[in-house]
């Protein structure tokens, strides 16, 4: 590899390195602002990892990952491995059919199928083939239809082979599990034959993490302790039609409606930090019973609860973080509600480790809920992230 060619290798990996620690940087400060300290866990992005840089044949291409408004990045340039992928002849196969359901098939009859061809995991490494179902009316109405999109990824190498979304949720899960990518490769090899880079593998499990950056980002908001957040959840329960979440939103509402008269009254008196503080602290006794309250009535009504309703789910995250929550009582300086509800865009891997954490945490296979997540945000018409998380 030419030396001038390895250096901006170099360079490159160290500039997504410090961009990575200034990220943490600006992460810790708005933890600070917001909680008065570094929240633990918040943004869980793990030590750097065993990988090596890309392969010493690879090629630069012209793409470059750019950052997305709401959706997660990849700040380092990508990169394309001069040898495509390998996939040996005698790789087990095996075929699935996608098919309407019959509601949505009914007086429309199988014309032709499209076929394609990836590598799947079932139990063993395969090759899969992919039959997708083409309809048209019975009836001369010229009415078509066709079964959903396949989620399939192509070779980050530039070959022509194609990775069924189940291979890309069982790399990602070894990985997230601490194996590294030059492990996963070299297993891959010995178990079934197939060739693929450290690099390749990489561009696959960050082309799963943006796949699902809508699902990522909505997930690590909701799992903020943080007094607005509690609020949307709640809200989210009432507007299920659960009237039980009104009792807990009045609650928020009398703790905020106490946040504002003691601005008021630090306004009047001329709004220095003191006079805020001071009106806080006086207002905050009576929140202080009004807190108590709220967390004895979540405690009480939680083990009624479906864990998995938007009201379970409410009520579990206001008891598992009734400590943090509780904390703006005790520290004048803290809002109830922070000031800017956006979460900082941070590293691919650490949002899908978060997501693990999530799965992990309900009693969920991560890579099958990465499998069934990946499928269905590669449709056409996307389900909303709220509803994809971990159930």
């Amino acid at each position: 590899m030419p030396s001038d060619r390895k250096s901006q290798l170099e360079r490159d990996l160290d500039a997504s390195r410090h961009e990575n620690a200034d990220l943490k940087k600006t992460i810790d400060l708005l933890s600070r602002q917001v909680y008065g300290r570094v929240m633990p866990g918040l943004y869980a992005i793990p030590a750097e990892r065993e990988d090596v840089p890309p392969d010493a044949g690879a090629e630069r291409t012209d793409r470059v990952s750019e950052t997305k408004v709401g959706a997660l990045r990849e700040s380092a340039a990508s990169y394309r491995v001069s040898e495509p992928v390998s996939v040996p002849s005698d790789l087990p196969s095996d075929e699935v059919k996608l098919e309407l359901p019959p509601s949505k098939s009914a007086g429309m009859s199988v014309i032709a199928y499209e076929t394609a061809e990836a590598v799947a995991v079932r139990s063993p490494v395969v090759r899969r083939t992919i039959r997708r179902a083409m309809y048209a009316s019975g009836d001369g109405s010229g009415m078509a239809s066709a079964a959903p999109v396949p989620a399939l990824f192509p070779d980050p190498s530039g070959g022509g082979q194609m990775f069924d979304a189940s291979f890309v949720a069982y790399v990602t899960d070894f990985h997230l599990a601490g194996m590294s990518f030059r492990t996963i490769s070299e297993r891959l090899k010995l178990e079934s034959g197939i060739a693929i880079s450290e690099t390749a593998l990489r561009e696959l499990v960050l082309a799963a993490a943006e796949t699902v950056a809508p699902v990522c980002a909505a997930l690590v908001v909701r799992t903020l302790p943080d007094w607005s957040n509690l609020r949307r959840m709640f809200e989210h329960a009432k507007a299920g039609g659960d009237w039980l979440a009104d009792e807990f939103l009045k609650g928020i509402h009398a703790l905020s409606e106490l946040e504002d008269h003691a601005r008021i009254r630090a306004e009047r008196l001329g709004g220095a930090p003191e006079d805020l503080y001071r009106e806080r602290r006086a207002v905050r006794l009576e929140s202080a019973r009004i807190t108590a309250r709220f967390f004895e009535r979540c405690r009480e009504m939680l083990p009624a609860q479906n864990p998995h309703s938007p009201l379970g789910e409410a009520l579990r995250h206001a008891v598992e973080h009734e400590k943090t929550l509780s904390e703006f009582l005790y520290d004048p300086r803290l809002e109830l509600f922070r000031a800017n509800p956006e979460t900082p865009v941070a590293d691919p891997f650490a949002m899908l480790a978060i997501c693990a954490d999530e799965c992990r945490l309900r009693g969920v296979s991560f890579r099958v809920w990465l499998e069934d997540t990946l499928v269905r945000r590669k449709q056409p018409n996307p389900p909303p992230p709220e509803s994809l998380f971990p159930r």
